[in-house]
C-alpha cells in the first residue's frame, strides 16, 4: 500500500474541489427531508383526490417506521446511482487523461491507487448518508414524536457496506473498459441483477441485497433471522472489486 495516505488526501482534496461532496450531501439531504414528509401526508393527499373523484381509498394511517423504510428504500436506489455516477470514471477518466499514468510512475502502487479511490467516494457517501439519516430521523421526531433510532443506526450501518459494493462493482468496471458510460452501464447492470436475485427467498441470505432486508427487518421488528452471510459475502465481493481492478490495472499499458 505504498503511497495510500498521499494519493487517499489527494482524492479527497479533489471531492471538494469539484464539488462531488456538495452535491452528494444535497442529494442526501433532500431524500432524508422528503421521506418521512411524503409518508405523513401521502394518505391525506390521496384521501383528498380521491373525494372529488366519487373514489373512496382509505389508507392506514402511516407510523414512524414507514418513514425510515422509506428513507431507506429511496437510498438503495438513488444511493446506487450516485455510486455508480461517482465511480464510473474514477479509473476510467484518468486512464484516459493520462493522469494515472503520471501517478503510477511515482512511487505509489497500483494498489493504494485503487483503494484510495474507493476509501474517498466511501466517504463522500458516507458523510451524505449521515447528513441525510439525522434530517431523516429529525423529521420523523417531530412529525410522529417517536423513531426507532437504534434500528434506524443499524440499517444505515449495513446500507453503507451495500453501498461499498455497489462502488467497488464499479470500480472494478472502470479499470476493465475504456468509456465512462459503458463502465457506469456494466456496473448497473450488474446491481440489478443481484437485485433481482435478491428476490429470491434462499438466495437472499447470500447477496448484497440480504442487507437491505436485514435492515428493514431491524427498524420494524419484524421476524427474520441475521444476515450474516450477506454480510460476509458482501465485504468479500468489495475486496474481490477491488482485487479484479488491481489486476485490470496491472495488464493495462498506461
Amino acid at each position: 500500500m505504498i503511497g495510500f495516505w498521499v494519493l487517499l488526501r489527494k482524492e479527497i482534496k479533489e471531492q471538494f474541489c469539484t464539488k462531488k461532496i456538495i452535491i452528494v450531501a444535497i442529494v442526501f439531504l433532500i431524500f432524508g427531508m422528503l421521506s418521512p414528509v411524503m409518508i405523513k401526508y401521502l394518505p391525506e393527499i390521496i384521501n383528498s383526490m380521491s373525494d372529488t373523484g366519487g373514489l373512496v381509498i382509505e389508507m392506514p394511517d402511516p407510523v414512524s417506521n414507514d418513514a425510515i423504510v422509506s428513507y431507506a428504500s429511496n437510498i438503495s436506489q438513488f444511493g446506487v446511482l450516485m455510486a455508480v455516477l461517482l465511480a464510473m470514471g474514477a479509473i476510467a477518466k484518468e486512464i484516459e487523461n493520462g493522469t494515472a499514468a503520471i501517478l503510477l510512475s511515482k512511487p505509489v502502487s497500483r494498489l493504494s491507487f485503487i483503494v484510495a479511490k474507493l476509501v474517498s467516494e466511501w466517504l463522500n457517501i458516507l458523510l451524505g448518508l449521515l447528513l441525510g439519516s439525522l434530517v431523516c430521523l429529525g423529521y420523523t421526531y417531530i412529525l410522529w414524536g417517536d423513531a426507532n433510532a437504534l434500528g434506524f443506526t443499524s440499517q444505515m450501518l449495513l446500507m453503507t457496506v451495500f453501498l461499498a459494493f455497489c462502488l467497488s462493482v464499479t470500480l472494478f468496471f472502470s479499470s476493465l473498459v475504456k468509456s465512462q458510460i459503458a463502465a457506469g452501464g456494466l456496473a448497473i447492470t450488474v446491481i440489478l441483477i443481484t437485485s433481482m436475485l435478491s428476490a429470491v427467498p434462499k438466495v437472499v441470505h447470500f447477496l448484497p441485497g440480504g442487507l437491505i432486508s436485514w435492515g428493514n427487518q431491524l427498524v420494524l421488528g419484524t421476524p427474520g433471522g441475521a444476515e450474516w452471510g450477506a454480510l460476509a459475502i458482501s465485504v468479500g465481493l468489495v475486496a474481490l472489486g477491488v482485487y479484479g481492478a488491481w489486476l485490470n490495472l496491472r495488464r493495462k499499458e498506461l
